[in-house]
């Protein structure tokens, strides 16, 4: 069973629940990240999100999950990244906001970090998580985005939204 760390909307730790917990209902919120992951071609890594999935059949960040009791952000991107992409690579966190989004009987209620990264290598999408890849240069997946914002996760499209306007995605466009 996962175990999440329950904050409020500054990341400060309240305490801890279930992952069923915190996505029941209205959802609890808690602390997630989101990675982007950019090549020297300055393109993004995208996935479209398996349909099994919370917010599936959608496209999505690089790689995403939550911050396990005991974990740090950058222990939780790297567990994340192995797990999701069969990878490994440094990832620094640039900005944060807070989210919901809500399904029938479930939520998403998250505090969540934007983790940047660079890479290169070999990839091993995992089939139980997303169904495919793609590269695309940020300023296209944002036109994509605003032409159907139905087809991307809210968190991708909030993530994309905040990181074109921080300083940090100046490297990458």
């Amino acid at each position: 069973m996962e175990t999440l760390i329950l904050v409020d909307d500054s990341d400060r730790e309240l305490g801890y629940a279930s992952r069923e917990e915190c996505h029941a209902g209205r959802g609890k919120r808690h602390r997630a990240f989101v990675i982007f992951l950019f090549n020297d071609k300055k393109e993004l890594l995208v996935q479209f999100r398996a349909a099994r999935k919370l917010g599936g059949s959608r496209w999505d960040v690089s790689c995403t999950s939550h911050v396990w009791k005991g974990e740090t952000y950058d222990t939780a991107a790297e567990r994340c990244m192995k797990t999701e992409l069969g990878m490994k690579t440094r990832v620094k966190q640039v900005l944060s906001y807070v989210y919901e989004e809500f399904y029938k009987d479930h939520a998403e209620n998250e505090y969540c970090s934007l983790l940047i990264g660079h890479y290169n290598g070999p990839i091993s999408p995992n089939s139980q998580e997303m169904d495919k890849i793609a590269w695309v240069r940020p300023t296209d997946l944002e036109k994509s985005i605003k032409a159907k914002p139905e087809e991307s996760t809210k968190w991708l499209r909030i993530a994309l939204e905040q990181f074109l306007k921080h300083q940090s995605s100046k490297e990458f466009l």
